[in-house]
C-alpha cells in the first residue's frame, strides 16, 4: 500500500512528469528512426559519394509506407508521381495486355529502387507493382527528387548511371527472348538472380527470393509448361535444387554453359 500511494503522490505532485517521460521517449524514437534510415541510406548505390549533410537533407523528403501482401503499389497507366526505394520486402514489376495475362519484368527487394522512370519522363506509369509480402517502402515524391538532383551533381550523376544500367537490363531480355531457347534463357535468369539476391550455402548459392514457376516464366517470357521441362531437367543433372519455391544454385558452373 505505501509504494502504491508513494508513486500516486509523485504524480499528484508532479503532473508533467509522465508528460515529459513520454515526450522525451517519443524524440529519442524519433531520433532513432533518422539515424536508421541515414545508415540505410548510406548503403543504397543511388546515394553513393553524397555528404552527411546530402543525405540528411535527402532523408528528411522520404515518406515511409506500408503494404501487405497483395496490396497494389501502383497500377499501369497510373501517373507517375514519386520513386520507390524498398527498406524491406519484396515487390514484382509486371505488364498486363489487353488479354488480361500479365508478364512478369522483374523482382525487387530490400535496396532497390523503382518507379523512376515516370519521375523523370513525366509519362504513366508503364508497368504495375505489388507488393509480394508485407513491404515497407520510402517514397520521394516527384518536386522534391527534381529539386535534390537540381541540387546534388552526385545524386544526379549516380541516377543517370541507375537509368543506363536498366537501359542495357532492358536491352539485354529482349535479346535473350530472341534469341535463346527457354533452358538458355532459365540459366542466365537463374544467374542473374543469384548475383542479385542470393546468398553463399554449404552446398551452393541460395537465392533469397522465393519464385514460383509461373513467376520463373512469366520472367523469361515462356509458358509454365516449357520451364516445368527446363526445371525438371536442371534438377536431374545436380544443377539446382528446389524446395518449396526456394532455389539453390548446385553447379553454377553448368547453369553457365546451359546458358550459352
Amino acid at each position: 500500500m505505501t509504494d502504491t500511494l508513494t508513486i500516486t503522490h509523485h504524480f499528484i505532485a508532479n503532473p508533467l512528469a509522465h508528460r515529459y517521460n513520454g515526450a522525451e521517449y517519443s524524440a529519442r524514437r524519433t531520433e532513432q528512426r533518422v539515424s536508421n534510415r541515414l545508415d540505410f541510406l548510406k548503403h543504397i548505390a543511388l546515394f553513393n559519394g553524397l555528404t552527411e549533410v546530402e543525405l540528411s537533407s535527402l532523408s528528411a523528403d522520404f515518406v515511409s509506407r506500408q503494404f501487405r501482401q497483395g496490396d497494389m503499389i501502383f497500377l499501369q497507366g497510373d501517373p507517375g508521381q514519386a520513386l520507390y526505394l524498398i527498406e524491406s520486402g519484396r515487390v514484382r514489376i509486371y505488364v498486363q495486355e489487353d488479354s488480361g495475362h500479365e508478364t512478369s519484368v522483374i523482382y525487387y527487394t530490400t535496396g532497390d529502387i523503382f518507379g523512376e522512370l515516370s519521375v523523370i519522363d513525366g509519362l504513366p506509369r508503364s508497368a504495375s507493382a505489388v507488393a509480394l509480402n508485407d513491404t515497407v517502402v520510402l517514397m520521394l515524391n516527384r518536386d522534391r527528387l527534381r529539386a535534390q538532383l537540381r541540387a546534388v551533381p552526385q545524386l544526379a550523376y549516380n541516377f543517370m548511371q541507375a537509368l543506363s544500367v536498366r537501359v542495357r537490363y532492358s536491352t539485354l531480355q529482349v535479346g535473350n527472348r530472341t534469341l535463346l531457347d527457354v533452358p538458355a534463357r532459365l540459366a542466365r535468369k537463374l544467374l542473374e538472380l543469384a548475383q542479385l539476391h542470393g546468398e553463399v550455402a554449404t552446398d551452393g548459392v541460395r537465392l533469397k527470393v522465393t519464385l514460383t514457376q509461373s513467376e520463373l516464366a512469366g520472367l523469361i517470357g515462356a509458358t509454365r509448361e516449357s520451364i516445368n521441362k527446363a526445371v525438371a531437367h536442371f534438377k536431374r543433372e545436380g544443377v539446382i535444387r528446389l524446395d518449396q519455391n526456394q532455389i539453390t544454385i548446385l553447379d553454377p558452373d553448368a547453369l553457365r554453359e546451359l546458358s550459352t
